[in-house]
């Protein structure tokens, strides 16, 4: 058979260097021709030791079980009821095993580059919230009010439109600082009787929760409206 030629820095191992033979020389991985693959098997450690290189132990193992199992193959063939195992099942277990754990690493791979496309967020740590014992609405109660506001809003607004500029934590305390100027004191209801947009409402209702934690403002229910009275100047906010 005309020799065949494998890039000497091409493998990960005697089993890298099998699987590439057998692929590149069309082997039935489930029956081995033990001839031929010894024969290039060898022919690669030749050539290792043609250039000096040393040559690991590892392929030199895999040479001798190479070896023995063709020797094996060459012994006459025992009676059917005498008839042992194959004895190139072991190592095509092996081969098996190795194609899957390379076929396995290299998906593993593809999804760690895919994943690496994308940027996430890291997790958060919330420091502990002071909370107004003297406080006796619930934050449930608050949500139900919040969420009738933005029912009312949605309703007064008959136009949807998608904004490039988002609304931020600066532009929801520039707000409820204009809302606050002439009055310290507000409603839910009053609060947001502008003609503002849905993402406004929620940004300032965050905001809002956040100056409620902070003592900044204080809220009270008086005959199912929230009043939220605001306890310090607006220099002294975040």
């Amino acid at each position: 058979m005309k020799g065949y030629e494998v890039k000497l820095d091409a493998f990960h191992g005697p089993l890298d260097l099998l699987l590439h033979l057998i692929r590149e020389l069309e082997i039935d991985i489930y029956d081995i021709p033990m001839s031929v693959l010894t024969e290039q098997y060898m022919n690669y450690i030749q050539k290792m030791n043609a250039l000096e290189i040393n040559v690991a132990s590892e392929y030199l193992v895999m040479a001798s079980e190479l070896l023995r199992i063709k020797s094996k193959m060459l012994l006459p063939e025992p009676p059917l009821e005498e008839f042992d195992e194959d004895p190139r099942e072991e190592l095509v277990t092996q081969l098996l095993d190795y194609q899957n754990y390379k076929m396995y690493s290299e998906e593993l791979k593809q999804l760690k580059e895919e994943a690496e496309k994308y940027l996430v967020k890291a997790p958060h740590e919330f420091d502990e919230v002071y909370v107004n014992e003297e406080l006796s609405i619930t934050l449930s109660e608050l949500m139900d009010a919040y969420n009738k506001v933005r029912q009312r809003v949605e309703v007064q607004t008959s136009t949807s439109f998608i904004e490039s500029e988002s609304y931020t934590h600066e532009d929801a305390v520039s707000f409820l600082e204009d809302q606050f100027k002439h009055s310290s004191k507000l409603s839910l209801t009053d609060l947001f009787s502008k003609d503002v947009k849905n993402h406004q409402v929620v940004q300032v209702f965050l905001t809002l929760l956040e100056f409620l934690s902070l003592n900044i403002f204080k809220v009270e229910n008086n005959n199912n409206e929230y009043i939220f009275t605001k306890l310090k100047e607006q220099e002294e906010w975040i």
